[in-house]
C-alpha cells in the first residue's frame, strides 16, 4: 500500500494494524497526515518520539528520516501522502502563513477529526477498495479537494500549527527550499518571505547549502520544470502554467527572459527534438 503511493505526487492508503503491530517508513519520500480512524497508536518522527495517538485523530509527518508507529490495539489508519502544500490552494491561506508560520517553534499537536472530515474519508476508504484511486489526476483532485476542507473546518491557527514544520525556516532547510521553490516561482523574496527568515540569513544559508545564489537556483529549477513538462504529449502553455500556478503571462515572461522565445515555442522545440 505504501509502495502504491510513492508512485505518485500525492496518494491515499487504508492500513489496518494489529495490535503491538509495528509499521516502519525509514526515508519518508512525502509529507503524511495520519488519519486515526480506530485503535490507538504510539508514533515517532523526526519532530517528536512515541506520541499517543487516539482513534478520532490525526497527526502531521515531515518529509525525510524515518517514520514508525505501533499500535497498542488494533488500529484502522487512513495516510494521506503528499508534497503539494496547503498554500497552493489559497492566497489568503499563503499570506497568513507568511506572516505567522515563523513566529514559534514546532510544538507537536493533533488535530480532531470533525464530522465533515470523516464523511470525506469515508468516501476516500470507499474509493480505495473499488480501486479509483489508481489514476494520479483522481488523487491530485482529492489532494487539492482536502485542504479546502481542511479549511472549513479548522481554524487558520489550527491549520498553521499543526502543519508548520512544511514551510518553517525552522524545519530542514533543503526540505523546505524544495517543496516550496514552486510557490515562489521566481520570487526570491516571496521564498525568503515563507521560511520567517532576515533576507541575509536566508542567503547566506541558501548559498552554504546549494553553493549558488536563490536567484540563480530558482531559474534552473523553473527551466528543468517546464522543460521536462514541454515534453509531455499534447501540452500546452496554459497546462504549464497550471502546473506551476502561474497565470499564463507569467511563464510566457520567464520564458522570453530565459530562452528569448514564447512558452509555446518552447514546447514545439523540445517536442521536434530541436535546442531551445
Amino acid at each position: 500500500m505504501a509502495s502504491r503511493i510513492n508512485e505518485h505526487e500525492t496518494g491515499f492508503a487504508d492500513l489496518v494494524v494489529g495490535a503491538d503491530e509495528l509499521y516502519k517508513d525509514n526515508h519518508c519520500k512525502h509529507y503524511y497526515i495520519l488519519m486515526l480512524r480506530s485503535g490507538s497508536i504510539k508514533l515517532s518522527c523526526k519532530l517528536y518520539i512515541n506520541r499517543t495517538i487516539e482513534a478520532g485523530s490525526m497527526a502531521f509527518i515531515p518529509k525525510g528520516g524515518k517514520f514508525e508507529f505501533q499500535a497498542t490495539e488494533e488500529s484502522n489508519i487512513l495516510l494521506f501522502a503528499f508534497s503539494t502544500t496547503i498554500i497552493r490552494t489559497d492566497m489568503e491561506m499563503l499570506e497568513y502563513f507568511c506572516t505567522h508560520a515563523g513566529k514559534k517553534d514546532y510544538t507537536f499537536n493533533t488535530l480532531p477529526i470533525r464530522r465533515g472530515m470523516s464523511e470525506l474519508l469515508n468516501l476516500i476508504r470507499t474509493q480505495i477498495h473499488e480501486r479509483k484511486l489508481k489514476h494520479s489526476g483522481i488523487c491530485h483532485v482529492w489532494n487539492t479537494y482536502f485542504f479546502h476542507i481542511m479549511l472549513a473546518y479548522y481554524s487558520k491557527a489550527e491549520i498553521t500549527a499543526f502543519m508548520r514544520p512544511i514551510i518553517s525556516g525552522g524545519a530542514d532547510f533543503e526540505s523546505f527550499i524544495e517543496n516550496n521553490y514552486l510557490e515562489a516561482t521566481g520570487n526570491v523574496s516571496r521564498l525568503v518571505s515563507l521560511s520567517g527568515l532576515s533576507t541575509t540569513a536566508f542567503n547566506n544559508k541558501f548559498i552554504a547549502t546549494y553553493g549558488m545564489k536563490p536567484k540563480k537556483w530558482l531559474d534552473e529549477r523553473l527551466k528543468a520544470k517546464i522543460m521536462d513538462l514541454a515534453s509531455e504529449k499534447k501540452m500546452t502553455p496554459g497546462h504549464i502554467a497550471r502546473e506551476i500556478e502561474i497565470i499564463p503571462q507569467r511563464l510566457n515572461d520567464f520564458c522570453h527572459r530565459i530562452w528569448g522565445i514564447t512558452a509555446g515555442e518552447v514546447i514545439r522545440r523540445v517536442q521536434a527534438g530541436e535546442p531551445v
